[in-house]
């Protein structure tokens, strides 16, 4: 069949040879044609059905400020909602839970039908400034101390000290442990101003500074109270250390009887000193009763005979 077609062709002249190739040509292009034309319909009904589609998977739920919220304000759950959004509008780091988002302080403004993102929060409590710094439960209390009393610029914050009341009294001094293991929060001793000064007047000069501490509201009250009957001594805690024996929880130093130191809460209770001998004196006789003039007496030591 093959040779027949190649002599057919062979047979025909150049002309027929070009109207061939001419309707050949114009047969393939209407086949291709043909195929495009069907592959853009099936497109265009892809993109006519596809929106249908979408509408029904491409909405979220989002948490939405229903108010407006200002800044380092902790997050309510009233001023809260609960919204359904389309995919495409949610920013980065929405927040679609609500429990993550209330007790939370807002880092910025947020205003009402804003979404609520992660960096508009402020997990990282520490953030806040200082007041972040504060245990939860706690509050930061300030007392005088001095250079002495402050442990003369070792204390720096975030360590733990041992607060100590000494009061002072006419018969002597009493110390004792007055808090124990608390966070200090800052110190406030201008030491850079000390140096400064011993430079030009080549006299160091103490100055009086602030300690402020984190204390449960119990223990605030108690340091207040005790800083206005005596002073408070700062008493600075190794890292990471823990209590082990027995340690005097009160200690005082009378001065009126020769130093006499009196301690207490000691371990074991000290033995009572031996009593001093009594010595009675020896009893001595009544005198007799004077006897009638009738005789004389004889006194022989501490007999009388009558005569």
């Amino acid at each position: 069949m093959f040779s027949k077609l190649m002599d057919v062709l062979n047979d025909l002249q150049p002309r027929q040879l070009l109207m061939l190739a001419g309707g050949t040509a114009v047969a393939v292009f209407l086949v291709v044609y043909m195929a495009l034309s069907g592959m853009t319909d099936k497109a265009a009904e892809v993109q006519k059905t596809a929106p249908a589609v979408q509408t029904q998977t491409a909405m979220t739920q989002v948490v939405m400020a229903k108010d407006d919220i200002p800044s380092r304000t902790v997050i309510q759950e009233d001023m809260l909602e609960i919204k359904e959004v389309p995919v495409e509008a949610v920013p980065r780091g929405a927040m679609i839970n609500m429990q993550d988002v209330v007790g939370q302080p807002a880092a910025s403004t947020i205003y009402a039908g804003d979404i609520v993102t992660l960096s508009k929060l402020i997990v990282d409590k520490t953030k806040v400034g200082f007041v972040g710094e504060i245990p939860e439960n706690c509050r930061a209390v300030s007392v005088g101390v001095s250079e002495v009393t402050g442990v003369a610029g070792f204390a720096k914050p975030g360590d733990y000290v041992d607060v100590i009341l000494v009061e002072k009294t006419n018969q002597g001094a009493t110390s004792r442990f007055l808090l124990k293991n608390v966070l200090l929060l800052g110190i406030n001793q201008d030491t850079a101003a000390q140096e400064k000064d011993a430079a030009k007047d080549k006299v160091r000069t103490v100055k009086p500074a602030t300690a402020t501490l984190a204390l449960q509201p119990d223990d605030m009250l108690q340091l207040i109270s005790a800083a206005a009957i005596g002073d408070i001594y700062l008493a600075l805690r190794p890292f990471h250390t823990a209590d082990t024996g027995n340690f005097l929880d009160t200690y005082t130093l009378r001065s009126s009887k020769g130093n006499e130191v009196v301690k207490a809460n000691t371990a074991a209770a000290a033995p009572a000193p031996a009593a001093a001998p009594v010595y009675s004196a020896p009893a001595v006789q009544a005198p007799a009763a004077p006897r009638s003039s009738g005789g004389f007496e004889i006194i022989e030591g501490d007999k009388v005979t009558a005569k």
